[in-house]
């Protein structure tokens, strides 16, 4: 009798992607030219022409293909992994749609479907299973220490990280350990809440900390003031640091706010532009006799230029001299902007000389000398606990000669990202010297032109460039044959940024199209404003908020036709509400997109961005469908003569070159 075959457990996922077998091998997935490749993309995007060829085929053949194992095999149906196993140990239920806004969508296709077309995709799936394995691996370890200092070290590395679904598990389990969280464990929470923008959560760590009868520092307040300036609370902002001076006056020890908290609140004035809670800040810091140092100046001077405000930013420079501080580059930058679009020459021209003088003097030179290369670093957080460096595997179980090297490896890459982040701020401010003196050099007639339309400033009726500000939940449709005087077609930017991308495309398409910029951040609006009026544009209108609320506010059904939505910025971590394209986005896009003309396109360097952006298509096939060959739901970088940001342009120097066109057309 022959001896029976020896089982072998296979794991097969639903797409087909791989089989593994449990020694790790695994079989590479099909060729994008394969059959097996074409049934892949029929099944996930039924729309497409390769799923009716597939269809015909099957029906010519009249049999319907069925996948069997051999029976030596036990099959295991194995779930798709997400691109961040983080969700996993996050507690909070996921919050369902309604059964309303769920009605069209279907099953979304698979992240390894897609991670199998592309390199970027697969190299940051596995990436991020890393991630999770050594966070997961440091939570248990902790636990088992049972110190809290260590505790401390991993939620502020899971906050400098952005893994805030791993900070929250590490601060549960704290309570697990025996042990009771101390100023520097809220801290670091409320830190890593901040990072990714969740203020909700910020503010109910917060009122834990003080119900536990926890006392905040100032450090503790600083990462407050941070949250609530970056939500745009400035007010609230800046009575929380009024409060930290009262108090400290009042005798309470280690709540005196130091240069990094009003930095903090200073430098959302700049994002913000609202030069007038900046002032009231520097008169506050005087007030608490604490020294402004060089960045304070420089966020005092950009908030003025924001507001076109050449003369009291010229006043800040010379409040440095008096402090015998360095103005640097990018200040020297922003005052040349400024003093062009007002209409003075001179001092543009002077400013521009002195940046590039600063530039040479600080000797980090540019991007473009050597590549960008990784520009940051995880960089500490204002929750830092002043126990000791990162905490790692290696460190954890190591001698003190390994943790020496390896603290000393710690202040090099800190010292190269330094030297990077001054190599980004020099090429930016030489970008802008070199934007200001094209524009000087077309003549003082034409800069005169433009700085009379400056000097009255975006609120005036006869700006060229309107601005729609706010008011969100008040529903008014523009009339764009009103705004632009014409009937020509109207495309949007979404994320519009610095106003580079939109300006130069209003420009190529002067008497052909008309165009919407959406940005949420003040100052950009008002930069991109600059950009429009300095290139003499009326084609161009802006719309300040957030994209969701002023889409649907002011963008009427049916009226363009093309929707853009350029190097977004990504969720800052798995479980983040606060994502740009989702199924409310979709709808209101297709809403606006005029049918079976209107087309969407998503561009992002991100691949996890750019995999939830196929999956959330994928789900509404009704409403959108691709234009790659084959029904691929994207491709691999732009076209030709797509045009790119300052940022884009900036990363191709270093070593971030993945880029992904989702181009869809509305159904």
């Amino acid at each position: 009798a022959t001896e029976p075959r020896e089982r072998v457990r296979v794991d097969v996922s639903r797409d087909m992607k791989r089989l593994r077998v449990l020694d790790g091998s695994s079989f590479e997935g099909p060729s994008p030219r394969s059959a097996k490749f074409k049934r892949r993309i029929a099944r996930y995007f039924p729309g497409s022409a390769t799923a009716a060829d597939e269809r015909l085929d099957a029906e010519a053949r009249g049999v319907k293909k069925v996948r069997e194992a051999p029976a030596s095999i036990e099959v295991v149906e194995e779930p798709d992994d997400p691109p961040f196993a983080e969700a996993a140990t996050n507690d909070e239920p996921e919050e369902k749609p309604s059964a309303a806004e769920t009605v069209d969508e279907v099953e979304p296709v698979p992240y390894s479907s897609l991670a199998a077309l592309d390199e970027g995709m697969a190299r940051i799936m596995k990436s991020n299973r890393k991630r999770s394995r050594d966070a997961q691996t440091l939570l248990k370890r902790a636990v088992k220490t049972k110190e809290i200092k260590f505790f401390n070290r991993i939620i502020k590395d899971f906050g400098n990280d952005k893994q805030m679904g791993f900070a929250e598990e590490a601060f549960r389990r704290i309570g697990d350990a025996g042990l009771s969280p101390t100023v520097y464990s809220y801290t670091n929470l409320l830190n890593a809440c901040v990072r990714v923008g969740e203020l909700d959560r910020a503010r109910k760590v917060w009122d834990d900390m003080i119900a536990a009868g926890v006392s905040p520092n100032e450090v503790t307040y600083t990462v407050l003031v941070k949250g609530l300036a970056q939500d745009g609370s400035l007010a609230e902002a800046a009575r929380t640091v009024r409060d930290m001076t009262a108090q400290s006056r009042a005798g309470v020890e280690g709540v005196a706010p130091n240069v990094r908290t009003f930095s903090t609140l200073l430098r959302n004035c700049v994002r913000h532009a609202d030069p007038g809670v900046a002032d009231e800040c520097f008169a506050a810091m005087r007030d608490a006799d604490v020294k402004p140092d060089v960045a304070s100046f420089e966020y005092l001077l950009k908030a003025r230029c924001a507001a076109m405000d050449a003369m009291g930013a010229w006043a800040v420079v010379d409040d440095m001299d008096r402090e015998y501080l360095e103005v640097p580059p990018q200040a020297h930058a922003a005052l040349a902007t400024v003093s062009s679009l007002t209409g003075d020459v001179e001092k543009a021209r002077s400013a521009c000389e002195a940046a590039r003088q600063a530039v040479k003097e600080n000797g980090a030179g540019t991007v473009e000398d050597d590549g960008a290369g990784e520009l940051f670093g995880s960089g500490g957080g204002y929750g830092s606990d002043s126990d000791g460096p990162k905490a790692t595997n290696e460190q954890v179980k190591g001698h003190k000669k390994d943790k020496r090297h390896s603290q000393q490896q710690q202040q090099e890459e800190a010292s190269k990202s330094v030297q990077q982040f001054l190599k980004l701020r020099n090429s930016d401010a030489l970008r802008q010297v070199e934007e200001v003196e094209k524009f000087l050099a077309l003549g003082d007639d034409f800069v005169k032109e433009v700085a009379a339309v400056v000097n009255r400033g975006p609120e005036s009726e006869s700006s060229p460039v309107l601005i729609v500000e706010g008011a969100a939940n008040v529903k008014k449709p523009l009339r764009f044959k009103e705004v632009f005087g014409n009937d020509l077609p109207v495309r949007l930017e979404v994320c519009s940024g610095h106003g580079d991308w939109v300006t130069e495309r209003a420009q190529r398409d002067e008497g052909k199209a008309n165009w919407l910029a959406l940005e949420m951040r003040r100052n950009r609006i008002r930069m991109t404003w600059a950009k429009a009026v300095r290139r003499r544009l009326d084609n161009v209108a802006l719309l300040c908020g957030m994209a969701h609320e002023m889409m649907g506010a002011h963008v009427p059904s049916g009226s363009l036709t093309e929707v853009y939505v350029n190097y977004p910025d990504p969720p800052e971590w798995v479980g983040s509400s606060q994502c740009l394209v989702d199924q409310a986005f979709l709808r209101d896009a297709h809403r606006s997109l005029k049918p079976c003309v209107g087309h969407l396109t998503l561009v992002t360097d991100d691949p996890n961005y750019a995999m939830r952006m196929c999956r959330e298509l994928s789900k509404v096939p009704r409403l959108f469908k691709p234009t790659e060959h084959g029904g691929k739901p994207f491709k691999s970088g732009v076209p030709e003569g797509y045009g790119g940001s300052y940022f884009d342009e900036m990363w191709k120097n270093g070593r971030q070159n993945d880029r992904y066109y989702i181009r869809y057309k509305r159904v």
